[in-house]
């Protein structure tokens, strides 16, 4: 069978957040809740989580970070990044998402967006992934990130408060000039040069893996397209999944699987094939695993909360 190169699906998200005049949101999200993860993916904006309860795992450009209550995740546009259940733990957590140029416009006469975000755009600064809760310089951004957060609670949202996007973007502001001390330039070594390509190569994989999941694709495929050998292509994948290819394509499969359950009428069977797997009795074992019930439930239960 031909596997398609990727072009026409892929793990980059272009999801709308805000509006094109706005482009700011804030989620408010629950692992486990609908979904037990958001697989590695990258976007345009800037995403900053902030865990509220519990404990999740996170991982960016291949960094994994046991993500506590209290901790802040830096992400800036276009990093690779995933969250995923800690075991059996919980998670509560805020996630802030913008567009850097909501701040600005990269132009020679914009002196402020040049000097301190236009950097984070084109890779010549970053900013540590995690900011632990215990980091004495964290509770002001803390206090940033929670007078942004009162900006969104119902009351708020009911009386449009007056000034509310120029309430926001004095916010981010103030957030950018908390979290200058922590910047730092970008070298172009050789180390950097190597990482940058493994980051790329992995984007591409995720587009690959994203257009040919519903096909039985195999590790020597997937590692074939990377032009590795499979004992290193496991070594690469894992260092930035932390979980093997099998796992990583199977529980991609599920969650489109889920996806189908709760959005079509498709029959589970339907459902099974579409998504990739050729053993019906298989997709139902590891489907049960992932998500604690059977399709047939997991549909019952999205459909009408009340039925079980």
């Amino acid at each position: 069978m031909k596997l398609s190169s990727g072009h026409t699906s892929t793990k980059y998200e272009n999801k709308q957040h805000g509006s094109s005049g706005f482009p700011y949101a804030v989620y408010r999200s629950l692992i486990p809740d609908i979904m037990h993860s958001y697989p590695l993916h990258w976007h345009n904006e800037m995403e900053i989580t902030y865990i509220l309860k519990g404990s999740c795992l996170i991982s960016v450009n291949g960094t994994p970070i046991r993500a506590q209550a209290g901790d802040i995740i830096l992400i800036l546009p276009n990093q690779l990044h995933s969250i995923d259940q800690n075991e059996d733990c919980r998670a509560e957590y805020y996630t802030f998402v913008f567009d850097l140029q909501l701040l600005g416009q990269d132009s020679p006469s914009d002196a402020c967006f040049c000097k301190y975000l236009k950097p984070y755009l084109d890779g010549g600064a970053v900013l540590p992934f995690r900011l632990p809760y215990e980091h004495a310089d964290c509770p002001p951004i803390r206090q940033s990130l929670e007078g942004l957060l009162k900006l969104e609670t119902p009351e708020q949202q009911k009386n449009l408060v007056c000034g509310k996007e120029l309430r926001i973007k004095s916010g981010l502001f103030s957030l950018f000039s908390l979290l200058e001390p922590f910047r730092q330039n970008t070298d172009s070594d050789n180390g950097s040069l190597y990482q940058l390509a493994q980051i790329q190569k992995m984007k591409a994989l995720l587009r690959f893996i994203s257009a040919n999941y519903m096909t039985p694709l195999t590790l020597r495929e997937a590692a074939a397209f990377c032009g590795y050998s499979a004992s290193y292509f496991m070594k690469f994948f894992k260092s930035f999944t932390s979980s093997t290819f099998v796992e990583y394509l199977n529980h991609y499969r599920l969650e489109k699987a889920g996806e189908l359950l709760r959005e079509t009428t498709l029959s589970i069977l339907e459902i099974s094939e579409q998504v990739g797997f050729e053993n019906h009795s298989y997709f139902i074992r590891i489907f049960k695993r992932q998500y604690g019930i059977t399709p047939r439930k997991y549909r019952l239960l999205h459909k009408d909360p009340g039925a079980l």
